[in-house]
C-alpha cells in the first residue's frame, strides 16, 4: 500500500469507499468533504486513479477528528448503500483503540429500536 509502515505516523485512517457512491461522498466540486474537513478540522482526499473500484479515502488530522470524519462519510455512504456500515462496524469501531496519549480512546454504538428513538438522539435540528 501506499501509505505502510514509515508513513503511518498515527495522524492518517484510510477509508474504502465504494466506487458508485464516491461522487455523492464528494459533493459537486468537493463541496461535502470540504464541509466535513471543515466541521472536524481535518484533511481528506482520495488517493486512487482507478474508479471502477472502490477508491481509498484517506482523512488527516487527531484522532477524535479523523473519527468524526469517518463516521460523518460513512453516513453518506450508508445513505447510498444501506447496511455498508454493518459489514464493516467491528474494524471501524476497534481501528486507532487506546491509540490516544491517554490510552483509553474509543468508540461506542447503540442501536436505535425505534424511529422515537432516532428522533429523540438527533435532536430538535435534526440530522
Amino acid at each position: 500500500s501506499m501509505f505502510s509502515g514509515s508513513l503511518d505516523d498515527g495522524d492518517i485512517t484510510i477509508l474504502s469507499v465504494p466506487p458508485d457512491v464516491v461522487g455523492y461522498v464528494q459533493g459537486q466540486n468537493g463541496t461535502v468533504l470540504r464541509s466535513i474537513e471543515e466541521e472536524w478540522g481535518t484533511l481528506m482526499m482520495f488517493i486512487d486513479t482507478d474508479l471502477s473500484r472502490a477508491q481509498r479515502l484517506v482523512i488527516f488530522g487527531d484522532i477524535r477528528a479523523r473519527r468524526g470524519s469517518e463516521l460523518k462519510v460513512l453516513s453518506a455512504v450508508e445513505t447510498k448503500t444501506p447496511g455498508y456500515f454493518a459489514a464493516m462496524r467491528d474494524d471501524v469501531i476497534n481501528r486507532d483503540r487506546y491509540k490516544d496519549e491517554t490510552g483509553t480512546w474509543g468508540t461506542d454504538y447503540m442501536t436505535f429500536r425505534d424511529e422515537g428513538e432516532i428522533s429523540y438522539a438527533l435532536g430538535k435540528q435534526g440530522g
